[in-house]
């Protein structure tokens, strides 16, 4: 018997998990479709109860699968990830990380000695701007004044790593006292009591 005429012969729609049922009701039912759709209609000795009894079970067993399996993955996930962060861990400490500031650069301990000082000013940008293109002949509108600038940690092997940033805002205290970080054409550089560098990290 297929669906269609189980449908034509009931008038009821069954869903794949009821229709398996019904088949294996079917299979053991002693009389023909005719017979066997009457039955389930009258629900003659409990029959259509005892389908979708059936139907149900079959439901709740995939359900219970399904959510065994998703635990199961979940509990691998879980594994790998506290695998991954004691490997994590591992690698840190065989790599041997380290504070790093760049050798020519301007120290943060020299930035901070200038901000502090009771005769130092923030800058505007545009004042900034006007002294970066006076001083070294930037084209004002390209310049961009940088108000951070990135920290990083070396390890073992030379390599660094951007773990942050810290605040380097323009300041003015004199003419050779003076710090502005900008930049200009994708490059960043410093200009410090009227220095200019490259900055290449």
């Amino acid at each position: 018997m297929t669906v269609e005429e189980f449908e034509q012969r009931t008038g009821y729609y069954p869903s794949c998990k009821e229709y398996a049922a019904i088949e294996q009701a079917y299979a053991d039912f002693p009389g023909d479709k005719d017979a066997f759709c009457e039955a389930y209609r009258a629900n003659k000795d409990g029959i259509a109860g005892q389908i979708r009894s059936s139907a149900d079970q079959s439901y709740f067993k995939e359900i219970g699968e399904y959510v065994h399996e998703i635990r199961s993955r979940d509990a691998a996930i879980g594994t790998l990830k506290q695998q991954v962060e004691r490997l994590t861990r591992q690698l840190e400490r065989e790599q041997e990380w380290k504070p790093y500031e760049d050798a020519v650069g301007v120290s943060q301990k020299d930035y901070e000695e200038l901000e502090t000082d009771c005769n130092t000013r923030k800058m505007t940008e545009e004042e900034a701007k006007g002294l970066i293109s006076d001083w070294y002949g930037f084209e004002k509108q390209k310049i961009r004044i940088q108000h951070t600038a990135p920290v990083y940690e070396v390890n073992r092997h030379r390599r660094l790593r951007k773990v942050g940033e810290v605040r380097r805002e323009p300041l003015y205290n004199a003419a050779d006292w003076n710090y502005i970080r900008f930049r200009c054409m994708q490059l960043s550089y410093e200009s410090y009591n009227d220095s200019l560098r490259l900055c290449t990290a």
